[in-house]
């Protein structure tokens, strides 16, 4: 199974998610959720992270976080590991406590990251163990209603700062939010971030990475972009002066044209049908175009570098 994308940037704010293995308990009792609790106020001090709301569940536990440096992966890695050794050895088992990695997606600006701090502490309602949030103990609600309720560790000016420093107006805000249509996570887009269209070109363009290309939610996030758009970058970047031509072309060999199919084959989120429609050919003809292009690139040193800096430019 192809492992789940990793966005570790500095200055970032992030949701993190992660589930028991199975999903099953991870969180037994008080004294496991203090735990916790304690561990990632040793989390953010050890690797600089502002946590800037937190609900602990049952079987799961959901994270808010602004990072300072690039090392999410890197916290939340050792929060996991910290916490499970603990409790392995307080309940005398063994084996994985998390099912699997943890999840996480970038978010946008303040306006997400504002109602996603609402999304969060609303998870005791929305499953049914709670009737008010104040009746639930273990989540960053409290130190955001009340000022008797403070956490040292946990970073609040910032939403607060949202509503002019005010706790009754957040408190408002948070039971106004449950009166919406929809889920927050509506506007997640595939598994890597919250926010919008534009927010998606730019996180796509950190993706760039060829280590990411084999990924699903790589292949994912480039489906999103239009094909007969990108095919016509593509060919504008080749030299191309009427790329639509070329696009309606029926000559058997073009070598831009050859290019430009092959560089859409070789991002592997497209199927041979999707590429031929946008050249006007049938499937035959685009894998026809891939097989001479990688005929010509075994005898074309130019013509190898300049494959190269296509798959770089889109």
């Amino acid at each position: 199974m192809a492992r789940c994308i990793r966005l570790d940037y500095p200055r970032t704010f992030y949701h993190v998610l992660s589930r028991g293995n199975e999903k099953r308990e991870i969180f037994r009792d008080h004294r496991d959720c203090a735990r916790f609790l304690d561990t990632v106020d040793e989390m953010v001090e050890r690797f600089k992270l502002e946590v800037h709301a937190f609900v602990l569940m049952r079987n799961h536990y959901h994270l808010l976080v602004r990072t300072r440096e690039a090392n999410l992966s890197r916290a939340i890695q050792w929060l996991g590991v910290s916490y499970s050794t603990w409790f392995n050895r307080r309940h005398q088992r063994s084996g994985h406590l998390f099912q699997g990695r943890f999840k996480s997606f970038v978010i946008e600006n303040e306006r997400y990251f504002l109602a996603l701090s609402h999304y969060i502490h609303g998870n005791p309602i929305r499953a049914g163990i709670a009737k008010q949030l104040s009746q639930y103990r273990w989540s960053s609600y409290h130190t955001y209603a009340h000022t008797k309720h403070q956490v040292p560790w946990l970073t609040t000016d910032l939403i607060l700062g949202l509503y002019r420093g005010s706790r009754r107006k957040y408190a408002k805000a948070q039971k106004e939010s449950f009166k919406e249509s929809g889920s927050i996570l509506n506007n997640l887009r595939h598994g890597l971030y919250l926010g919008g269209e534009e927010f998606a070109q730019r996180c796509l363009g950190r993706l760039k990475e060829g280590r990411y290309r084999e990924n699903p939610q790589y292949r994912s996030l480039l489906r999103s972009r239009d094909l007969h758009d990108l095919a016509l970058v593509i060919l504008k970047r080749l030299g191309e002066k009427d790329p639509n031509s070329v696009l309606r072309a029926r000559w058997r060999r073009h070598q831009n044209r050859d290019l430009a199919i092959y560089a859409l084959y070789q991002l592997g989120a497209y199927r041979n049908e999707e590429i031929g429609k946008v050249f006007s050919v049938g499937y035959t003809a685009v894998r026809e175009a891939v097989k001479r292009l990688q005929s010509d690139l075994c005898s074309n040193k130019e013509l190898s570098e300049k494959v190269q800096q296509l798959k770089i430019d889109i």
